[in-house]
């Protein structure tokens, strides 16, 4: 609470700024068959000043204005501008109609180079009403309400959105394997081996104009998701020339100025790259199985770098930096203007937590409780670096020809660091384990873009070539763990040795991830009747080829006895920095590195994806809308890897899929409308899927296979919803959908595999699945209720979700319910903010909450109960500041709740979770305190 109270203290001071200001309200209207009627999307201007609003459907408007006199100018396109003359007194609002003339501007046809404004609040839902799918969207102007940093944080305010991982959408309740990410139109690059889903968290929120979703398919979009299809636009050119430099501190509350702990680092780590050194040396042999001479061996083990230890500092404030440069070119008529702008982002952020990790052994009802695996505390330390760059350009060639060369990279570095102490009390040891791990993660993605209008004003085309890269690295994840009798405190810790290679017991892995992917793709639209006609037809088509590659490597190793009946007993009681070290590694009494590395560590694959659609939309009267057409997507999928057991592993899949949709929609009136819809998806395994490869989760003691015999999912969708929107940049809306999939792809639990607690998952499609949800959303200005003064400057946003799914597993479900929920599955999403923005002292806050209920984040088995998230609420507050022409300062507090993150079992099995059920994983992430400030010139 003294976070709350220390926020709102600040947020009353800083209504003394606009305590000595006005209002200016009215309407704006014009004479049409010789009556006034109001002039929606006018803009109204205090002139000599940078106040303005546009008017809502109704022709209204409301201007903030200091105390005294104004000259107050209202423009429309095609119309003269009207200017009149407003004595505006302190705290008082005064009233007036502005009146265009009758006739308007001459204007010449076709030389108005068509720049529509896409990132404020009206325009976005605009685009909104005018969709032809059930869509959702947020702008870069609400964007700026907030403090959100990232992509991530920003997609979580849209209806229906949670984050996983706080960087995976989900959409609906359905997992990121069913929603799909386009950047700037063309597929995103995933940075994750295990998932297809882009990562959020690697697009900072500056550099963003909107982000578009969209809940039921059509003919232009991809036919690959259930949950929804995500496209990302990044800025574009800009609306004035503007050199910007921003500086940005936070403090974690739990974290900063305190002892921080950290693995091995290198020289480039503040660049979110490795400089090399904890690659395998470049002499190593493709595998140390091919090397016989023990005297190599030792040596190939004394090259190994002894980085068992964790170094002590003290974590200091995360450090953010950003730099804008945006310009325009171009002669006043409008034509050949050129713009760009370019984005440098560097981050610097640190984040510890106490984890409390248990598992356990098969539930006993009478005694209402499971015998305990372990209990462990880990410490979990983690630093990232994040290097960002946009660079994009805008051409506008003649009146009917845009061209866009857009760019983004980002370079990720993670340094995570794991303590563990507790009790395996199913082997009777203490323990103290570590887990050491650097993540790289590179990405590029590239799109050249035409669009074009035709001379006939009637056929618009559009084509667009995309690149997409990208690159992971993991170099030498190690882990290794140390044990001793419970209750014996007398004996040191024992580093635990495994008798062959493992990656869990002074283990070190290396892994590599490279794709790319390339896409060319046309799309053409052709209006068939007059701009104006009462009933309007027009049609679409287009084609598209996109091709994908994957590259997977995969080695690991780890420290055995080399001899153990010559073996030193007392190397493994040392501290750790010495039991590794140069001398305790021979072939006689110490240590030799042994490889693991089987052939199903390593995979090539390949996507290649041919599309066609055809498409029309039908329009009576501007009141009703039908849209529909068919999407053919060609799709073949290769794979190349082999077995632990060297047996060839070879997958090669072609799949034709006839892709049906229709969209109808129905005006009630100007404002609302009702719309329905229904369209065919599919859902296809993932390369991570197809592929043999095993990989071990430390943090929660997990293994996951892939299963090559993974067949498509295909769904069938249904969505219905009512819209109603009171002014332009606001909407109440309700809607209903349902989901209906045959072969759903879920991670089924492999019985009688793992021990100590280990459990091992893999892929299977399931029978089939069913998803069938309610949403609700709420967009609303408080001007609406009353008329001026400072409850007039507040807008409320309230989203929610209601969703139940169910999954029929059928026959593979061995040792498992044969129906549960969806895994990752929300049964309810909330999402709830209140907005203040006065203009003219340039001031905004807002205080934003969040919430999901229970979701399934483990499948189990009978003895081996299901693992749930359960619910909580994160409530973030936000202020930013113009101090001038330009300074801005901004200020925020996230999670000032300090929600607390638990993962509970369903220990009894009755689908609930209650007293008798128990703890698997809980911690708490602190407040996070964020302040910046920025400069323009």
């Amino acid at each position: 609470m003294r976070h709350i109270s220390l926020l709102l203290l600040f947020l009353h001071l800083s209504l003394f700024s606009i305590a000595q200001n006005g209002t200016i309200t009215g309407t704006v209207v014009a004479m049409e068959g010789g009556t006034l009627q109001p002039q929606p999307f006018a803009n109204v201007a205090i002139k000599g000043t940078s106040a303005t609003v546009s008017t809502d459907v109704e022709g209204s408007f409301s201007l903030p204005a200091p105390a005294g006199t104004h000259l107050v100018v209202a423009s429309l396109v095609g119309l003269s501008n009207v200017e009149q003359e407003v004595i505006v007194l302190a705290g008082k609002t005064v009233r007036v109609e502005l009146q265009f003339e009758e006739g308007g501007q001459t204007m010449q046809a076709l030389e108005v180079v068509r720049e529509r404004k896409v990132d404020s609040e009206a325009a976005v839902m605009m685009a909104v009403r005018q969709s032809e799918q059930v869509a959702n969207g947020v702008g870069r102007e609400q964007i700026a309400k907030g403090q959100d940093r990232t992509a991530a944080d920003v997609v979580k305010r849209i209806p229906g959105i949670t984050l996983v991982n706080d960087r995976f959408i989900m959409i609906r309740g359905l997992a990121d394997r069913y929603n799909m990410v386009l950047l700037n139109g063309v597929a995103a690059p995933s940075m994750e081996p295990d998932k297809r889903s882009f990562s959020f968290d690697l697009l900072p929120s500056g550099g963003l104009d909107r982000i578009m979703v969209y809940k039921t398919g059509s003919p232009e979009l991809p036919g690959e998701f259930a949950g929804g299809v995500v496209n990302i636009t990044t800025a574009g050119v800009p609306e004035r020339n503007e050199v910007k430099v921003s500086l940005g501190a936070g403090i974690q509350d739990g974290t900063t100025f305190r002892t921080f702990e950290q693995g091995q680092q290198s020289t480039t780590d503040l660049l979110g790259l490795d400089d090399g050194s904890r690659s395998l040396p470049s002499s190593f042999p493709a595998h140390l199985n091919s090397v016989t001479d023990p005297a190599q061996l030792t040596a190939l083990g004394r090259e190994m770098p002894n980085t068992w230890t964790a170094s002590s500092s003290v974590a200091t404030p995360d450090q953010r930096f950003g730099l804008m440069l945006a310009y325009r070119l171009g002669r006043k008529n409008g034509k050949n203007t050129y713009g760009n702008t370019t984005l440098v982002n560097w981050s610097n952020t640190y984040a510890s937590k106490a984890v409390k990790n248990y598992n356990y052994n098969s539930y006993d009802p009478e005694a209402q409780r499971s015998d305990t695996i372990y209990r462990y505390n880990d410490l979990e330390y983690g630093h990232n670096v994040r290097l960002g760059v946009m660079h994009n350009w805008t051409a506008f060639i003649g009146t009917r020809t845009k061209i866009e060369f857009r760019n983004l990279f980002n370079q990720l570095g993670e340094n995570q660091t794991t303590l563990r102490t507790g009790q395996n009390l199913e082997e009777g040891n203490d323990v103290r384990n570590f887990s050491f791990r650097y993540r790289e993660r590179t990405l590029y993605s590239g799109q050249l873009i035409g669009r074009h209008q035709l001379a006939n004003d009637r056929t618009a085309i559009e084509w667009t070539l995309g690149l997409g890269i990208a690159n992971g690295k993991e170099p030498d994840f190690r882990r290794v763990r140390s044990a001793r009798a419970i209750g014996d405190t007398e004996s040191s810790f024992q580093v635990v040795i495994a008798p062959s290679a493992s990656t869990l017991d002074a283990g070190r892995f290396f892994s590599t991830v490279k794709e790319g992917t390339a896409t060319g793709k046309v799309d053409a639209t052709h209006r068939l009747t007059k701009e104006q006609a009462t009933f309007s037809a027009s049609v679409r088509t287009g084609i598209l080829a996109e091709q994908k590659e994957r590259e997977f490597a995969a080695r690991w190793m780890s420290f055995k006895k080399a001899n153990s009946g010559q073996f030193n007993n007392s190397l493994t009681q040392l501290p750790l920095d010495q039991v590794f070290s140069e001398g305790n590694i021979n072939s006689t009494t110490g240590f030799q590195l042994v490889e693991g590395t089987n052939p199903s560590d390593n995979y090539t694959a390949a996507n290649s994806l041919l599309v066609g659609y055809l498409g029309t939309t039908l329009s009576y009267a501007e009141r009703i809308s039908i849209s529909g057409g068919v999407r053919l997507e060609n799709n073949r999928q290769q794979l190349t890897s082999a077995t632990y057991g060297g047996v060839p592993v070879v997958v090669d899949r072609k799949l034709t899929s006839v892709l049906p949709s229709i969209n109808a929609s129905y005006k009630l009136g100007e404002r609302s409308l009702v719309r329905m819809a229904w369209s065919a998806t599919v859902n296809r395994p993932e390369f991570r899927e197809l592929a043999p490869f095993a990989f071990y989760d430390f943090s929660f003691n997990n293994v996951l296979y892939g299963n090559p015999a993974l067949r498509t999912a295909t769904i069938q969708n249904m969505d219905a919803r009512m819209e109603f929107y009171p002014g332009t940049s606001e909407v109440m809306s309700v809607g209903v959908f349902r989901k209906a999939f045959i072969d759903p792809i879920e991670m089924f639990f492999v019985p009688g595999a793992g021990s100590g607690g280990t459990r091992n998952f893999t892929y299977k499609n399931a029978e089939s699945a069913e998803s069938l949800g309610a949403e609700v959303e709420v967009r609303r200005s408080l001007k609406g209720i009353f008329k001026s003064g400072y409850l007039s400057r507040w807008g409320v946003l309230l989203n929610a979700s209601v969703i139940h799914s169910t999954v029929t597993l059928g026959k593979e479900a061995v040792g498992q319910q044969n129906e549960r929920p969806m895994m990752g599955q929300s049964p309810y999403v909330l999402n709830a903010g209140l907005y203040y923005a006065h203009t003219e002292s340039k001031l905004q806050y807002n205080i934003v909450y969040n919430t999901f209920g229970k979701r399934l984040y483990a499948v189990g088995s009978f003895g081996t109960p299901d693992i749930y998230e359960m619910p909580i609420g994160m409530l973030d507050a936000t202020l930013s500041k113009a101090l001038g022409e330009h300074f801005e300062i901004k200020l925020g507090i996230h999670n000032l709740l300090e929600a607390r993150t638990l993962l509970k079992q369903d220990s009894n099995e009755d689908g609930r979770i209650g007293g008798s059920d128990e703890l698997i994983m809980s911690y708490r992430q602190g407040a996070y305190f964020s302040g910046g400030v920025s400069y323009s010139f």
